[in-house]
């Protein structure tokens, strides 16, 4: 990849990270997130396929998992600490892309763990 595609993406990849941290401001529960899912859903599908392009294969794993649960509190399921989870998410993505150590491993197992009945669904 170009440098000047890396230098973009990444801003665009940041500014999508940073818009889904001001639509978690609207929410302080499960309910906040079911109200904002489709906006936010469209920065982590975004998300999901722009951030493995240049290289940051672990925010868009973590997006493709938060993408499927928003996926299905659109379609009016009930996915428990969903608030919590996307929260956490979102502070891991933004960690990611300003290069701060985070622990993907215990994320992604966690996500898998408590999600694996709603993420068998896709």
């Amino acid at each position: 990849m170009s440098e000047e595609f890396l230098r973009v993406a990444k801003q665009e990849v940041s500014d999508d990270i940073a818009e889904i941290g001001n639509l978690l401001k609207e929410c302080f529960d499960d309910s906040g997130i079911s109200q904002n899912a489709v906006k936010i859903e469209k920065h982590i599908h975004k998300l999901k396929g722009l951030a493995p392009m240049m290289g940051q294969t672990e925010i868009g794993d973590i997006a493709a998992t938060v993408d499927t649960l928003l996926k299905l509190v659109i379609s009016g399921k009930s996915i428990p600490d969903v608030f919590q989870t996307i929260k956490k998410s979102h502070q891991f993505m933004h960690n990611a892309i300003n290069d701060v150590k985070s622990d993907y491993d215990s994320l992604k197992n966690d996500l898998n763990k408590k999600y694996s009945v709603f993420l068998s669904l896709k």
